[in-house]
């Protein structure tokens, strides 16, 4: 706990603070007089679960089924009463003890929970023409995660979160808007608070909203930065009406799951020998050996190790601990939060006396935002937050052990040998218990800061309704990495004369170094104007970009440019828009470096017209459209691909001259540069609407979208003759369509409360043009099939005799095909027709991607009195992963899968094909054999909950609180059948740390 010691002043110092408020607020209520009133809606029906609060002291009631509360204030206090879906109230108390306030709704997509973050502008939902989907803080899990997006999976329309990576402190979870619509997959980009960075080692306790932009009408703006969709992340701020303080602490464990399955000794012996059999070799094992393994007799001669056993834990802790305050007046506004997440690791036999080496990931965060008014006209907002990590692995690398555990022969050599020293052979030299206990660890310690100056000045002396506004960021980020070293030697006492290999030395500090030291800067500055003449609202926003990424060891990474934005609308009914971005980068020859990016919508309330006003089921309906252009400056391939580069020979490999020719030093061209190699375009057309029924209870948005993106880099069509290679040039086109929805309903009746959650996204794309297809057959070529499609082989089951494989076309993927080898069929040959051999000709394009063209979440929310149920699930369909490294995996390529190969005596029932070590060409060519369906459906989150009772808070001083359990990636249900996760497959296999599920026990109190 050396991480979290150094911070224990501070956090006392908070908690004396704390309970400073606590007593001062205790002074002030022995004056206080209970209030008590009943909130009613415009039908004069009460309403239920209405928080009530008094304006800048910490504490909060909710009105019960009958619409009442009672709260202690004083006379002249402002009394808050805040519901979803109506207009928050404030009035001031009098001397009159028993109030009746009566609650508006307000209208539906503009309520105070409604709020839309986009470019440099929060607006209402129901203002928004573009296709935007809002998630707010409150409606994510407080489970512990070392990366945030897996709490959000399912939950946002039209974005999929795909887990890539699994060990504490570097998950990797990618973030995909809509469907594919390059070669490749692009993630979408991250702002935090109006710049670009990441937000996964954030707490969840800083965010206040997610919202993605999807459409040409909102990404725009961000001209070469936008063409793959932007993802915004808004964190808290203080409130000017309410002050409250926050409290969330889990413990738990997590549980390692899917893993491989090993072999004994006995089953791996009799494998390779089979295996070995099969190439034609001798069987390596005698029956004595084999007979030893069985039997475990001489351990030392004949080990049988399981290192998944032995050195993986099935469970590890986790905990997290949240505490945060928010607050202020209408001048000085303030958020502040600090967070410690502390994960441990799976591995086991890692203790020494001198070192652990078990990997784990320990995090602190700080957040302070302060927004200050200084007067009427000048406002300056400071949002900064600090983070610092520390990264504990093993001294030769997590990576390194765990292809160890899974990569070793359960035969190579006995962990310990009769002696006590450590086994291993001239082969095997990594014993996992050397890897684990004698060869140190590594400590690798970041220090973050992310840091945002916004200044408004309001210019209304000038022209009223104009401002100017500023932002800036400073992001930081320095990296440590420290820890102990040393070397371990074993020795190979089987042998005739014993031998050791490596040579052991003590325990020492590990060289220190600093690196990763980045400086990461983004400005934006320029006017905003806002006028309201009658029934007609004008917004209009003009601004200027620059953006920096720094480090020592490279160039600077820059961008800028200008974004414009007109809105306008007229009676909140009829909306129009344009959206404009100049943007430009250096990665693009001078003179061609900008691109204009523009983009119209509009957007029409139907509801609002009196055709409409009349129908009682329908609450709200309105109709939205966009057009316009976006564009992706981040094409792939080197950096500064106008530039022909050049490389100096020095020494060797220079030209030679004279009669005894010498080389000499000299410079080579590296590569041809292309000075006309540009942006990605990507051109959106986006339709939808948005409809709500029974009185805002049930609503559904539907968006239909087309998009077409050009000048994709591809190969070059140049000869070879010109002696250098051209590069890649601009020459691919995909078009992408899709269909997205997303359904809530939220209903109370009596003590039940019901919310539900549901969100679709069905896809397809095609490639229009690619270079490189010319001279392929049709069968072969990508254009017209899907973005991302599979060249493979079409199979045919297995040989099952010699004399069908003699009347086969002759397969030439392996030196030898046998009975048990996968079949495959004569599609073609260098003319395009069958030609009676099996080679690369044979090879088909299929419409089969690793990313689903179909996605899919769906959740809910229910209370019944003090007792809640919180759930979301995710699924996917079209999802296909090729499993062949799968299956042939661990040691020799077996594992407990290959008991299930073909043999002579199970021809019938095989699942895989014959074994083999070295000649194994034919059955593991890529093939439509190896590929499966990856759908799977997953419940990402689960909360169980327990809320005190209202007297029982009342008694203990808080405004509620929360007992609860819940779980992270608690099931998957898929139909591939061999042990493995279809979201992270590789997990728990190959040198991947396992897949995990997360069980916790927590407590939130709130005053």
């Amino acid at each position: 706990m050396k991480f979290f010691s150094k911070y224990s002043l501070l956090l006392s110092m908070l908690c004396l603070c704390v309970l400073g408020t606590f007593a001062q607020q205790d002074k002030e209520a022995k004056s206080d007089t209970i209030f008590k009133g009943i909130v009613l809606d415009a039908q004069s029906k009460p309403l239920s679960g209405v928080s009530v609060y008094i304006q800048e002291k910490i504490g909060t009631v909710s009105s019960d089924l009958k619409g009442e509360f009672a709260i202690k204030a004083n006379v002249g206090d402002v009394l808050i009463l805040r519901n979803r879906g109506y207009i928050t109230q404030q009035q001031i108390l009098g001397n009159e003890n028993l109030l009746s306030i009566t609650l508006i709704r307000a209208d539906a997509d503009a309520g105070e929970e409604d709020n839309a973050t986009t470019p440099f502008a929060i607006l209402k939902k129901r203002n928004v023409s573009g296709a935007v989907t809002v998630l707010n803080g409150s409606n994510i899990p407080q489970l512990p995660t070392n990366d945030l997006r897996n709490l959000f999976a399912g939950r946002l329309s039209g974005l999929y979160q795909s887990q890539v990576g699994t060990a504490p402190g570097t998950t990797v979870t990618n973030v995909f808007m809509r469907s594919i619509n390059s070669f490749n997959a692009r993630t979408a980009r991250i702002f935090v608070d109006g710049t670009e960075r990441d937000f996964g080692d954030m707490d969840i306790s800083e965010i206040e909203s997610i919202t993605v932009l999807k459409d040409a009408s909102t990404l725009a703006w961000y001209g070469l930065r936008g063409g793959n969709g932007v993802v915004m992340v808004t964190t808290k701020k203080g409130d000017s009406i309410r002050s409250y303080i926050h409290f969330d602490a889990q413990v738990g464990f997590q549980n390692a799951i899917n893993l491989i399955k090993p072999l004994n000794s006995y089953d791996y012996a009799s494998l390779y020998n089979e295996a070995s059999l099969n190439d034609g070799a001798v069987a390596p094992y005698n029956q004595a050996a084999l007979d030893a393994y069985r039997n475990n007799t001489l351990p030392f001669l004949f080990p049988n190790n399981n290192y998944i056993e032995d050195y993986l834990r099935k469970t590890a802790p986790i905990q997290r601990y949240a505490f945060s305050m928010g607050g202020g007046k209408r001048t000085v506004r303030y958020f502040a939060s600090v967070s410690y997440l502390n994960q441990r690791g799976f591995l086991n036999n890692t203790q020494t006396p001198s070192f652990d080496s078990n990997v784990g990931f320990r995090k602190l965060n700080f957040r302070g935002n302060i927004d200050f008014e200084a007067n009427k006209y000048l406002t300056v907002s400071l949002h900064a937050g600090v983070r610092t990590e520390n990264r504990l692995s093993p001294g030769t690398g997590l990576t390194d052990v765990m292809n160890n555990i899974y990569n070793t022969p359960p035969n190579a050599y006995p962990i310990l040998n009769a002696d006590g020293s450590l086994g291993g052979t001239a082969q095997y030299t990594k014993n996992l218990l050397g890897l684990l206990q004698q060869s140190g660890y590594t400590s690798d310690q970041n220090r973050v800061l992310l840091a945002t100056l916004s200044v408004r000045q309001k210019l209304d002396f000038w022209i009223p309704g104009l401002s100017f506004n500023a932002v800036g960021s400073y992001d930081g980020v320095g990296n440590y990495i420290s820890g102990l070293t040393q070397q371990y030697s074993v020795a190979d006492q089987t042998l005739a004369n014993p031998a050791n290999y490596l040579t052991a030395s003590p325990v020492a500090y590990r060289t220190t170094t600093y690196g990763n030291n980045a400086l990461q800067n983004e400005f934006w500055a320029g006017f905003d104007y806002e006028k309201t003449l009658g029934s007609h609202h004008l917004n209009i926003s003009l601004k200027g970009q620059r953006f920096a990424d720094k480090a020592p060891e490279r160039l600077d990474f820059r961008n800028q440019g200008l974004a414009g934005r007109i809105d306008y609308n007229y009676k909140q009914r009829y909306f129009a828009g344009f959206t404009a971005g100049y943007s430009g980068s250096e990665n693009f020859a001078p003179g061609k470096r900008y691109g204009f990016f523009p983009a119209i919508s509009a957007g029409w309330i139907l509801s609002e017209e009196k055709f409409l006003k009349s129908v009682p089921i329908l609450s709200y309906l309105k109709l939205r459209a966009s057009y316009g252009s976006a564009g992706n400056g981040d094409i792939g391939g080197s950096r500064f691909p106008f530039e022909s580069f050049y490389s100096r020979n020095l020494s060797s490999g220079g030209y030679s001259f004279g009669l005894t020719p010498t080389a000499t030093n000299s410079a080579s061209e590296s590569n041809l540069g292309n000075p006309n190699i540009t942006w990605e375009t990507v051109r959106m057309l986006n339709t939808g609407f948005d409809v709500r029924f029974l009185n805002d209870a049930l609503g559904l948005s539907v968006d239909y979208y087309q998009t077409r993106r050009d000048n994709i880099l591809t190969a070059n069509i140049f000869p070879s003759l010109i002696g250098q290679d051209a590069g890649l040039v601009n020459g691919g086109k995909v078009q992408s369509r899709g269909l997205e929805s997303s359904v809530f309903y939220s209903k109370k009746l009596g003590k039940l409360e019901m919310n539900f959650n549901g969100n679709v996204l069905i896809s397809k794309s095609k490639v229009l043009a690619e270079n490189g297809q010319e001279g392929l057959p049709l069968y072969q070529q990508t254009v017209g099939h899907i973005a991302g499609s599979t060249l493979v082989f079409l199979s045919d089951g297995f040989f099952q005799s010699q004399a069908e494989i003699n009347s086969h076309p002759q397969q030439t993927l392996a030196g030898r095909v046998a009975p048990g080898d996968i079949k495959y069929k004569d599609i073609g040959g260098p003319l395009g027709v069958p030609d009676g051999i099996i080679d690369n000709n044979d090879q088909v394009r299929i419409d089969k991607t690793a990313l689903p063209n179909t996605y899919y979440g769906f959740g809910g929310n229910l209370r019944y009195g003090i007792l809640d149920l919180v759930f979301q699930f995710q699924g996917v369909v079209g999802r296909t992963i090729n499993i062949q490294g799968l299956v042939n995996s661990g040691p020799s390529a077996f594992n407990a899968l290959s008991l299930d190969r073909y043999t002579p005596s199970n021809a019938a029932n095989a699942r895989f094909p014959r074994l083999g070590i070295a000649d194994r060409g034919n059955n593991t060519a890529a093939s439509d054999y190896w590929l499966r369906s990856a759908d799977y459906l997953s419940l990402k989150s689960l909360e169980v909950g327990f809320n005190l009772p209202s007297k029982l808070t009342t008694k203990l001083g808080v405004s509620n609180a929360r007992l609860y359990i819940g779980a992270l990636n608690l099931f998957t249900t898929n139909d591939l059948g061999i042990g493995v996760n279809p979201e992270v497959p590789n997990a728990g296999s190959g040198s991947t740390y396992p897949y995990s599920r997360t069980y916790t026990l927590g407590i939130s109190v709130a005053l």
